[in-house]
């Protein structure tokens, strides 16, 4: 578990920042050492602007300080596995967590399979050119 592609499920995750624990969807996007690296908590809030509409894929709009991808609901992001909701995974939300952290986490980790080839290089192209995105995560990707 923690390898490139893969989708996990925590129920619940503790967030660092203390914030009340709920389940969340991670993408790991690799690994620097004992930290793994994930496209943080891909979330069906929606903070693209109203006039950009976009149904799946990448929304980069740099002089708006726009970078998410956007899974279409009900589609296969995985062979078991699709989002019920339309789903965002936002540039600047791309965290590390200490491998230790998240298996000491009192949770359930629920691995919904490794995300579809394409869709994962999709997706970290599009993380790739977002404009907060830490220079080791861009070089790791």
């Amino acid at each position: 578990m923690y390898e490139a592609g893969d989708l996990l499920k925590f129920s619940p995750f503790e967030f660092k920042n203390g914030n009340q624990p709920k389940p969340k969807y991670f993408i790991v996007l690799g690994n620097i050492d004992e930290k793994v690296i994930m496209a943080s908590l891909p979330t069906s809030k929606d903070h693209i602007p109203s006039d950009i509409v976009v149904v799946h894929g990448c929304v980069d709009i740099k002089e708006r300080g726009v970078n998410a991808y956007i899974f279409s609901p009900n589609e296969k992001v995985t062979p078991i596995f699709s989002f019920p909701r339309q789903t965002f995974v936002y540039g600047e939300q791309v965290d590390e967590y200490e491998r230790k952290y998240l298996d000491e986490m009192n949770s359930i980790v629920e691995y919904l399979g490794r995300i579809d080839d394409q869709i994962f290089q999709e997706l970290k192209d599009c993380v790739k050119k977002a404009q907060l995105l830490r220079r080791k995560y861009r070089n790791l990707l």
